[in-house]
């Protein structure tokens, strides 16, 4: 059995800005402190909450270092983080979303996602394996998972956190803490933006703990003795 075996030529590090979650976006920030690296991170897809008048930023763009053209993270080719946190679409690709698609019904009072994967052909390792994947594919996409299986459980894990954080905010809609506008009517409000994660920690002071990230704080505090310094 062929299975996915990452070459480490850091391409993947280099196509593209990086989107990460909301609570991603904490734990990079707080690490790249840590380290002294300048990451630049920016707002990607929000929706407004009319109660607090905030909008509520749900995923971010993790920008390319400007100089190298490639993840601020990445420095002779290694990753700096990557036993520290690595993102958790870093973790599944080459298996990636295609797209994000959020649903809203205003009438229940729930938000959820879905989203749609598919593997790069920009990675030359399945550009190599092309034809053992087409062959695989062709039983059922769910065997997808023998050929990487690490990759494949770093996207249903990143689902997971995703899916999870939109049914906490969806709990706080539905008790009247707060209204939710989709994004797409939500381009006419003058306010600032909040990180989703942020916001729920006040409702939700386990957050850490209900998303599973309470390790990764802790060692982030010690991120130094990690690296050997």
């Amino acid at each position: 059995m062929i299975r996915f075996k990452c070459i480490l030529e850091g391409l993947c590090c280099r196509l593209s800005p990086i989107t990460i979650q909301s609570f991603e976006a904490i734990i990079l920030l707080e690490i790249a402190k840590k380290l002294g690296i300048r990451i630049s991170i920016k707002p990607s897809y929000k929706v407004y909450e009319r109660i607090n008048r905030v909008y509520l930023v749900l995923s971010y763009i993790l920008e390319l270092d400007k100089d190298s053209r490639s993840c601020p993270f990445l420095k002779n080719n290694k990753c700096l983080i990557h036993n520290i946190y690595k993102p958790l679409i870093c973790r599944s690709f080459p298996y990636a979303p295609k797209q994000v698609k959020y649903l809203y019904n205003e009438e229940l009072k729930f938000v959820t996602a879905h989203v749609e994967y598919g593997l790069s052909t920009k990675c030359p390792v399945i550009k190599r394996d092309k034809k053992y994947i087409d062959k695989l594919m062709k039983y059922t996409p769910a065997t997808l998972y023998q050929y990487m299986p690490n990759e494949y459980h770093s996207a249903i894990e990143a689902e997971n956190k995703r899916l999870l954080i939109l049914k906490l905010l969806s709990k706080l809609w539905r008790r009247g803490l707060i209204d939710i506008v989709p994004a797409e009517k939500a381009y006419k409000y003058d306010a600032p933006h909040v990180n989703t994660y942020i916001f729920l920690q006040k409702y939700y002071p386990n957050l850490p703990y209900i998303l599973g990230i309470n390790k990764v704080l802790e060692k982030i505090k010690d991120i130094r003795r990690i690296w050997g310094q």
